[in-house]
């Protein structure tokens, strides 16, 4: 059986995923962002066969399992908590009047890459 391991991590410019070589992010919601990705990444892995786990990387530099495919179900019981928390809105800041116009005319910006 194959792994799917992934692990979430806080670096410098924000939470991302890690799986084998590849790392991705940052995630928009942050740590808790990057976990619910990560436990959806791992879940469809163990669907198709692998041995799929998430894991958390604390602040201390400590490692724990936080979702295991076939283990913990799915999805978490601290995901609805967790996807509130990071679908929280940011506090209401001003924008240059150039880019207030821009954003508007425009609409949302393009989806961009990473898992």
């Amino acid at each position: 059986m194959a792994h799917a391991h992934y692990l979430v991590a806080e670096k410098a410019t924000g939470w991302f995923i890690t799986m084998e070589e590849s790392s991705y992010g940052p995630f928009p919601g942050g740590r808790n962002g990057a976990l619910i990705a990560a436990v959806q990444a791992a879940q469809q892995a163990g669907k198709d066969g692998h041995d799929a786990h998430v894991r958390l990387r604390a602040a201390d530099g400590t490692v724990n399992t936080a979702w295991t495919f076939g283990s913990d179900p799915y999805p978490p019981p601290w995901a609805e908590e967790a996807r509130n928390e990071a679908a929280t809105p940011r506090r209401a800041s001003s924008r240059p009047a150039v880019l207030a116009g821009v954003s508007a005319a425009a609409g949302p910006p393009a989806a961009g890459g990473g898992a």
